[in-house]
């Protein structure tokens, strides 16, 4: 490999992750959330070393759920988080064996007016107020009376989402399940409500499914809060300083002479940029690990390289290598520095990156 530039997924603490998420609510089954390739992590290779631990995997589309399948995920329940998008794709559902969510109009009827022989595992949503998809409250009870006495509904489960669940000050999680409970109480059915952060900090959301994302990945929903200290790094991305130069105080360094030397400064050019799903948008002075110490961003992110000051830096070389985040920087700070999420950046590691797996 030339261009050493590698993204390290340590699928043990990926698994003790997922059973930490188990942890938090002991009573419930956990939907390993992999979509988006388990968020940049690789969804066949996380899956498969949940087989046999997972309770289920989702995913947002069939096209997820089907390489799932013929990677040889066979038994492990798997559920289409967004449904069917064309009426087609019921034949792949049950030639899958996935489960689905029916979220609209569209979806209803096509579950409703389906001649296939298999019946179906819907989980219905409603929508409480995150805005997004899923029934309105006036016509919950409507759509779950009708799929209950469909017989092409095998089991049928009651979902939600949060918008502000990361949020422990803001009222509108306790609003959401309030509304939920009005709809669903006197019902039978089993529950979805809680993602990673409702599981980790709303107890009253814990129900049949728990659906666990990014918390698996070792990230949590309340970065800064150390309350919350189950969680362990999966991904460890690195990569190569290729080049060491020092310049005067003043001199400019990257595009647009963002970064201007205060003293005379030693920099270090790291192989690795926006290419790479390395955030353009990181501010100077983000940190980097490199030689037990950390260095911090100095310019703008180019697409193939970055330039890091190596003020306190011991005996930095050409070849060095250079943690980006990992156990020694943490994702969540580096999606600070960024103005954006660690969901964001996870995802958009690109195929330029080699991905390699210690378990």
């Amino acid at each position: 490999m030339a261009r050493n530039c590698i993204a390290s997924i340590d699928l043990n603490a990926l698994k003790n992750n997922y059973l930490y998420a188990k942890s938090l609510s002991p009573q419930s089954n956990a939907i390993a959330i992999i979509k988006a390739n388990a968020y940049g992590h690789g969804a066949v290779r996380v899956a498969q070393h949940l087989e046999g631990t997972a309770d289920c995997y989702g995913v947002a589309c069939s096209e997820e759920a089907v390489e799932l399948r013929n990677s040889g995920i066979s038994k492990t329940p798997i559920l289409l988080l967004e449904g069917v998008f064309e009426e087609s794709e019921l034949n792949l559902v049950v030639e899958h064996n996935l489960w689905m969510v029916v979220c609209n109009s569209a979806q209803l009827e096509w579950v409703l007016n389906s001649q296939l022989s298999q019946k179906f595992n819907i989980f219905v949503k409603i929508d409480s107020g995150m805005g997004r998809l899923g029934f309105l409250e006036h016509e919950s009870n409507e759509v779950i009376n009708i799929l209950e006495n469909s017989p092409n509904v095998d089991k049928l489960t009651l979902m939600t989402h949060f918008s502000s669940a990361d949020n422990t000050e803001s009222s509108s999680t306790n609003t959401q399940i309030d509304k939920f409970n009005n709809i669903v109480d006197s019902r039978q059915n089993d529950h979805s409500l809680a993602n990673s952060a409702a599981l980790m900090a709303w107890n009253d959301a814990h129900s049949g499914y728990t659906r666990p994302g990014i918390m698996l990945y070792g990230s949590s929903p309340f970065p800064f809060e150390d309350k919350f200290t189950g969680l362990v790094p999966v991904m460890t991305l690195e990569s190569t300083v290729i080049s060491i130069k020092k310049f005067k105080a003043g001199a400019s360094i990257g595009y647009g002479e963002r970064y201007i030397c205060k003293n005379d400064t030693l920099i270090g050019v790291v192989a690795i940029g926006y290419a790479d799903g390395y955030p353009r948008s990181a501010k100077d002075g983000t940190p980097v690990f490199l030689n037990g110490g950390t260095a911090r961003l100095a310019g703008r992110v180019s697409m193939d390289m970055i330039t890091v000051d190596l003020k306190g830096i011991k005996d930095p070389k050409i070849g060095d290598r250079v943690e980006l985040f990992g156990p020694n920087v943490s994702i969540d700070e580096v999606a600070q520095y960024s103005d954006t999420i660690s969901y964001e950046i996870f995802s958009k590691i690109t195929s330029r990156v080699y991905r390699t797996y210690v378990s």
